[in-house]
């Protein structure tokens, strides 16, 4: 698991980057925002999105930690996937999406590429208490109930793509373990190590 990628831009296209990070070369997934943003040979901090499944492990990769938050947010809802998540976001600036949740107006986001009205709707739907609640503005450096918060919901989501129904994380921890992890990459960690011991 990825928390963040520091290396030297190798090779630049529209759906990806190829970043050098002490001889490693890793394929991250971006927007086309992100794309606009770097130039090959500059020295670059990506963080890190870890999209797991049983057939693959790929990496997407953020400028700023509040686009790894909203995309968090936007692959959560049911039938958005990793590449309508990265349309969406090539479209539209975090702050024009936040207005255009709040404001209901799934006209303008219909404008993303293969995202018609019912999803539009639903997607408005399902981010409109959470971008009311989360101040994307200052989640630079998240901490204490929204730290809690991203991890909880990326752990649901990483063991979900695994086959693990909530009900079964729920049975293996509490909320006040989940508490105590410092990071997702520690909380997943100690989920699968509870799932080995139980066998």
């Amino acid at each position: 698991m990825f928390e963040y990628l520091n290396g030297v831009i190798k090779v630049k296209k529209p759906e990806y980057l190829a970043i050098d990070v002490n001889g490693v070369g890793y394929r991250v997934y971006i927007t086309l925002k992100t794309y606009d943003q770097v130039q090959i040979g500059e020295k670059k901090e990506l963080f890190i999105y870890n999209v797991i499944k049983e057939d693959a492990f790929k990496l997407v990769g953020f400028l700023q930690e509040r686009e790894r938050v909203l995309f968090e947010m936007l692959i959560g809802i049911s039938g958005i996937g990793l590449s309508l998540a990265l349309s969406i976001m090539s479209t539209f600036s975090i702050d024009n999406l936040r207005e255009i949740v709040l404001n209901e107006d799934f006209k303008t986001l219909k404008r993303v590429p293969k995202l018609g009205e019912k999803k539009s709707k639903q997607i408005i739907i399902d981010l409109n208490n959470k971008i009311k609640t989360l101040n994307l503005m200052s989640m630079e450096d998240p901490s204490g109930e929204n730290l809690n918060n991203l991890i909880e919901d990326e752990l649901y989501l990483a063991l979900d793509s695994l086959g693990y129904s909530k009900k079964e994380i729920d049975s293996l921890i509490s909320k006040d373990e989940l508490k105590a992890f410092k990071s997702i990459e520690e909380a997943i960690k100690g989920v699968l190590k509870k799932i080995q011991l139980r066998g």
